[in-house]
């Protein structure tokens, strides 16, 4: 077994049918594992001390070993035996709806798989992204399977989450279905408009999930639910998607991610948040739709964040730099514009040499 590794992990952008991996769990989600990445250095010998950019990932990281001893008891006493010291950095931008602290603990969890030399039969890479929904569960976090799943396996891929609505113990669920796409689709022609008005996805996703459980109770008392219809329908964006995607119909997947975004709006309005999805948000969305663009909406959790922009191809830097003097008229001192680039690698870890 190796004394040090080195890992890491995408962050993702849910391209449709967001947020129902957290929602409801009999419809689909396409996202894409994007090339920033959390990256850390573990070495085993130490006394679990952490260092790197941020806070927050210490109770992620005590999180996962919880989890870990909870599933895998014996791989949680053989890091209890020899702890590791942790450096950790990250190239994704805080609280910005890109999964970055999902990715933190995906990197970490692989990096505690190569060190330790765990079976990988047994902690394959969905049993790994089970670890990291429920190790963030453990630390309060609120959120979807797409961000475990997406940081873990990397690509672009349509993900479905049948029998998952209620969050079970392991092994008392099924596994998600992970269809890699990028095999057939390896370019997208987003624009990822990171606002810079950081927030806590997970708090948008507890919100909304216990919203949207409440009116789901309903609908089993043959009630009728405005918030359950429109959620049925943010899930089949994703599933009309993938033909889309897989023909690169980008006029199509464009009038989707809208369709997609209208709703979640409308279902966030319904779920309490006076403004939707958020002011700024569903600006920066008028604006990218008056300038061109094919479609555009959240990437994860409203109220800040980021926003996917679909673009017609080749037309990506145009306007990008209108997006990027757009967001800073409005104040958004912070705000960046990322062209999408795949990850064709998840979380992955190496030996340090």
């Amino acid at each position: 077994m190796p004394r040090a590794v080195s890992a890491s992990a995408p962050g993702r952008v849910n391209v449709l049918g967001n947020p129902t991996d957290g929602l409801e769990g009999a419809y689909a989600v396409v996202s894409a594992a994007i090339a920033m990445r959390a990256r850390l250095e573990l070495r085993r010998g130490g006394s679990f001390r952490l260092s790197g950019e941020g806070s927050g990932f210490g109770k992620l990281a005590e999180s996962a070993l919880k989890v870990l001893k909870r599933y895998f008891p014996e791989c949680a006493e053989r890091v209890a035996e020899d702890l590791p010291d942790v450096e950790f950095s990250t190239e994704i931008p805080p609280e910005s709806g890109l999964a970055g602290s999902t990715a933190l603990i995906a990197a970490f969890l692989a990096a505690l798989r190569c060190a330790y030399g765990f079976d990988r039969r047994r902690l394959n890479d969905y049993i790994l992204a089970e670890l990291v929904q429920r190790a963030e569960e453990e630390a309060g976090v609120v959120c979807g399977y797409a961000d475990r799943y997406a940081c873990v396996m990397g690509g672009l891929a349509y993900m479905d989450f049948r029998g998952k609505l209620y969050h079970k113990p392991l092994r008392m669920e099924p596994l998600a279905t992970y269809e890699r796409l990028d095999a057939y689709v390896d370019y997208l022609p987003i624009l990822i408009c990171y606002l810079g008005i950081r927030r806590s996805s997970g708090e948008v996703h507890a919100r909304f999930r216990s919203a949207y459980m409440r009116e789901l109770e309903k609908v089993k008392r043959e009630e009728r639910s405005e918030l359950v219809a429109l959620m049925r329908k943010v899930g089949l964006t994703a599933m009309k998607g993938k033909y889309a995607l897989l023909e690169q119909d980008w006029e199509e997947v464009g009038r989707l991610m809208n369709l997609n975004h209208r709703l979640v709006d409308r279902a966030m309005r319904l779920a309490g948040f006076e403004e939707g999805a958020g002011y700024y948000n569903n600006t920066v969305i008028e604006y990218s739709l008056r300038i061109g663009a094919l479609g555009a909406k959240l990437s994860g959790a409203g109220g800040g964040g980021s926003v996917i922009v679909l673009v017609e191809p080749e037309k990506e830097a145009v306007l990008a730099e209108k997006l990027a003097s757009f967001m800073r008229s409005l104040g958004l001192t912070a705000s960046r514009v990322f062209a999408l680039e795949i990850s064709k690698t998840g979380a992955e870890a190496q030996p340090l040499e």
